[in-house]
């Protein structure tokens, strides 16, 4: 399971914080600035500006946004009548979305915490950008009630603003106007109230900590420790569900700048799982007994760390694991690598040991020139040094039923994504006669009548012949076929078989070669 590592929200374009008070509706800071796409012109009055593009629906989201008035947007983003307050915000002018969650904490005042995103972004997403800004808005209030914090910080934001110096747009000719010059009604005054402003500061760093690895953590007025993340990948039951049992994972970071980002609450699993020195020789299940934890402790503890981006689910590494160069990392970042792959390792030479992997390797090949069990435990380490940066893929093997030679329909791979580890079900196999079979595969010898069953419901009628023509079968290798034909119909792995199956690899190894004509394995990347 490779999750991208830069996890950049893209989609996010701006955060916008506005108050409705007896006064009206106001914008009172949004980031980033709006002089990113026009350049000030210092003949003009305050408040004209050179800008690049005109006002037009066709323009770049990022561009368009900034050509919205603050006039046009701060009626729209603050709603006034109660039954829209501390509800789920989402409005939509042409390809933008701004999402939040309109609270009050004084009668005559209200508050909006909006992000803008291009419209299109995923449902999960917007949902989670709501949760975002109600919980920084319960944040707020409660440092409002505590120490007036929201209307000090308006207050001071406030100061940077001169009505009288801002041009109202009727006070302008229009036909002394260009198409390059258009008049904007933001504040002037960002980046001053950026500097000046702890609130506004904290609105900053919470949008560009998000737009950059959808992890925010700050310390809202110096005493809330504030955390939130945002999972753009997957859905969290179905993260926690594709880890299985015979999976492993290696952290992304070391151990201690992990635990560092925590909050002090978290699981105590979550931190044993940090603390657990390389994890990677073993499978989950087996860490959970080390650990004295549940198995679905530390699959919730992994699908965390994995939605963080601070950790890996690869399989345990083992002498039979293949790999081979990955296509993710440019060559141009290889120096960078060398520097640091000459600190971690230094008794190894980065592009000696990269080269091994041009081709596809197992890497028994590579560790049977080692000797000593200090030396194999680190080139192991030093393999998932390179799987940690992804210079490195895995070749996983999967296990298929060959189609008949009279259909010719080429083999589909199924995405490992896609389907859900379960231990009590065959669900992902596409029938529904495969749940029967699951107490099947664990070590139970089948009747001649259930194998029938097996092989006419996984078989074609023409194989079934040809598989009864075969001389010289002993029951146990047709009963090893029937309890794998279920998983080779799911094309699943030759790990995931084994494990489901309780069955040995050179077991699976004799199947595929006593029963060649009806079974294949495929290796690829995963």
């Amino acid at each position: 399971m490779i999750v991208d590592q830069t996890n950049r929200l893209d989609e996010l374009i701006s955060i916008i914080f506005v108050i409705c008070s007896d006064q009206g509706p106001k914008i009172v800071f949004r980031y980033p600035h709006d002089v990113d796409n026009r350049n000030e012109d210092s003949t003009c009055k305050t408040g004209v500006f050179k800008r690049k593009q005109s006002y037009r629906t066709d323009l770049d989201p990022i561009k368009y946004l900034d050509s919205l008035y603050d006039s046009c947007l701060q009626s729209l983003l603050v709603p006034r009548y109660p039954k829209f307050w501390d509800k789920p915000f989402n409005v939509e002018i042409d390809n933008l979305v701004f999402v939040g969650n309109p609270f009050q904490i004084e009668p005559d005042d209200i508050y909006n915490i909006v992000f803008v995103v291009m419209k299109g972004t995923s449902a999960s997403v917007i949902n989670s950008l709501i949760s975002l800004s109600t919980r920084m808005s319960i944040a707020f209030a409660h440092e409002e009630r505590t120490c007036k914090y929201i209307s000090k910080s308006i207050s001071e934001m406030l100061r940077h603003y001169n009505e009288d110096d801002v041009v109202k747009r009727d006070e302008v000719d229009p036909e002394n106007m260009d198409d390059d010059n258009i008049i904007v009604e933001h504040c002037p005054f960002s980046k001053m109230i950026e500097d000046e402003s702890t609130f506004a500061k904290t609105l900053k760093d919470v949008f560009d900590s998000i737009k950059e690895n959808c992890f925010a953590k700050v310390l809202i007025n110096h005493t809330i420790n504030f955390s939130f993340f945002i999972d753009k990948h997957t859905e969290r039951s179905d993260m926690v569900q594709s880890i299985a049992p015979f999976e492993s994972f290696v952290l992304l970071r070391d151990s201690t700048s992990i635990k560092n980002s925590l909050n002090s609450d978290s699981s105590p699993a979550l931190i044993k799982l940090i603390e657990l020195q390389r994890p990677y020789f073993r499978n989950i299940k087996d860490i959970a007994l080390q650990l004295e934890l549940e198995y679905e402790e530390v699959q919730e503890a992994v699908a965390a760390l994995v939605r963080w981006c601070k950790a890996l689910v690869l399989y345990p590494i083992v002498s039979t694991n293949e790999y081979m160069l990955s296509h993710v990392v440019s060559i141009s970042r290889y120096p960078e690598f060398q520097a640091q792959f000459a600190k971690e390792f230094p008794n190894f030479d980065f592009y000696t040991e990269l080269s091994k992997f041009s081709e596809r390797v197992n890497l028994s090949e590579i560790l049977d020139f080692f000797q000593d069990k200090e030396t194999i435990d680190s080139y192991k380490s030093m393999v998932v040094w390179f799987l940690r940066h992804q210079l490195l893929v895995q070749l996983f093997a999967h296990l298929y039923i060959k189609p008949p030679k009279d259909l010719g329909f080429p083999l589909k791979r199924p995405s490992r994504s896609s389907i859900p580890f379960s231990e009590d079900t065959c669900s992902d196999c596409g029938e529904e006669s495969c749940t029967d079979h699951a107490s099947l595969t664990r070590g139970v010898t089948l009747s001649d009548m259930e194998r029938e069953k097996m092989f006419h419901t996984y078989l074609s009628k023409s194989q079934v012949g040809r598989l009864k023509r075969m001389p010289d079968l002993n029951p146990t290798a047709l009963n090893d076929l029937a309890k794998v034909l279920p998983h080779a119909h799911a094309g699943r792995t030759i790990e995931e078989i084994l494990w489901r199956t309780n069955m040995q690899r050179s077991e699976i190894c004799d199947l595929t070669e006593t029963f060649n004509e009806f079974l294949i394995t495929i290796k690829h990347p995963q």
